[in-house]
């Protein structure tokens, strides 16, 4: 990429990028709006392997007919991928987080609630989830303000809450949100890093099998001594 490619959208663009994920768009993609789609890109960031654009951009546009290399879809695909880059900072903790939050959202419980939709989508991006590689319980307390603030518990989870325990919960986690978010980052590239198991292609000698080592002794009498 060159230096013009990972400079963060400008006001002007950012207004573009909104005006065309709300429908403004002449392709008849199905995009996600602006919110949603900075909560999908952290949890792309977030997720324990690497995902490349051409893998999440078909979803973030809603995009049935993959690649679509109509005229004009270059200057949307660089866009995003220019606003992915620019959530990368304030993950890290090198600036402070700017979350696209809308006071008013159709048939959302809070306004945190499509944020934290899209943010789930992003890590379900992973062919391998962060609760299969990494310690379940450590998970699920890395992700619960996330899953509260996306309306994302089951009947059962949600029947142990009364609605003033509940409203009272959307609060908190809406205060543990941008917290929650940064060290499932640090949890998920973790994961990336992670070691591997190293195959190793040459039979185990057995004990009275000469020696891999060329000695011409017996293996139990050479390497593999006790």
């Amino acid at each position: 990429m060159t230096a013009q490619d990972v400079r963060p959208l400008s006001g002007q663009e950012l207004d573009r990028l909104e005006t065309f994920l709300e429908g403004d768009n002449p392709f008849g993609w199905e995009t996600m709006p602006l919110d949603m789609l900075q909560g999908f890109l952290c949890g792309v960031a977030s997720a324990p392997e690497a995902i490349a654009p051409e893998d999440w951009l078909p979803w973030a546009f809603g995009i049935q007919d993959w690649p679509d290399t109509r005229p004009g879809t270059d200057e949307w695909y660089e866009l995003a991928r220019r606003f992915y880059l620019q959530q990368i900072p304030a993950l890290e903790g090198r600036e402070d987080a700017a979350l696209i939050l809308y006071d008013e959202t159709p048939n959302a419980t809070n306004r945190f609630e499509y944020w934290c939709v899209g943010y789930l989508d992003g890590l379900e991006m992973a062919a391998e989830q962060l609760d299969q590689l990494g310690d379940p319980a450590e998970v699920d307390e890395l992700l619960f303000a996330i899953r509260v603030l996306a309306n994302a518990f089951d009947d059962k989870e949600r029947a142990g809450y009364s609605e003033k325990k509940w409203r009272g919960l959307i609060d908190e986690c809406s205060e543990e949100l941008w917290p929650s978010v940064c060290d499932t980052y640090r949890y998920g590239n973790a994961l990336r890093n992670r070691p591997t198991t190293v195959r190793h292609e040459t039979p185990k000698a057995g004990r009275n099998d000469p020696c891999p080592c060329g000695s011409g002794k017996k293996f139990k009498n050479c390497c593999g001594k006790a």
